[in-house]
């Protein structure tokens, strides 16, 4: 059997904008702040490359996986996880798309997480650049939660 991909906001395991809206904006208060703090705190060690990817974990001696574990193509480093890969380019486009950002997703010439996220929120002003930054620590971390759950 092949590996598949399951979105675990969802009842079907397919990702869709639906499911991400209602699990972001669905919430309860007390779980949303729970959620946002230790997004947050992924983001902020995200930023200072504190993540254990599979990069990190080879410089320490570390058992690692061999290559990306969501794409399985090339080797898994936190800027590749987080916008270079197929699947997070793909769900970067989806999850912006909700907002009519699209064209403000990773492209091909982007290759570091924290100058993409700059240059998106350089962009935008006001309330659009409060919920896109909200996208992208929350994004960010589902999609840390994801890759967890594969390796």
């Amino acid at each position: 059997m092949d590996d598949t991909h399951i979105w675990q906001y969802s009842a079907s395991g397919q990702y869709s904008t639906k499911s991400v809206y209602e699990a972001f904006f669905c919430w309860s208060w007390k779980e949303f702040g729970r959620v946002g703090h230790l997004a947050k705190f992924f983001v902020k060690s995200a930023t200072h490359r504190k993540c254990w990817t599979a990069d990190s974990l080879a410089k320490k001696g570390l058992p690692h996986p061999a290559v990306c574990p969501l794409c399985d193509q090339v080797e898994e480093t936190l800027d590749h996880l987080l916008i270079a890969c197929v699947f997070s380019s793909q769900f970067w486009f989806n999850l912006l798309q909700s907002l009519g950002l699209q064209a403000l997703a990773p492209g091909l010439d982007d290759e570091i997480f924290d100058d993409w996220w700059d240059n998106l929120s350089s962009r935008l002003s006001g309330q659009i650049r409060k919920r896109a930054n909200s996208l992208v620590i929350f994004g960010t971390w589902n999609m840390w939660n994801h890759r967890n759950c594969r390796v």
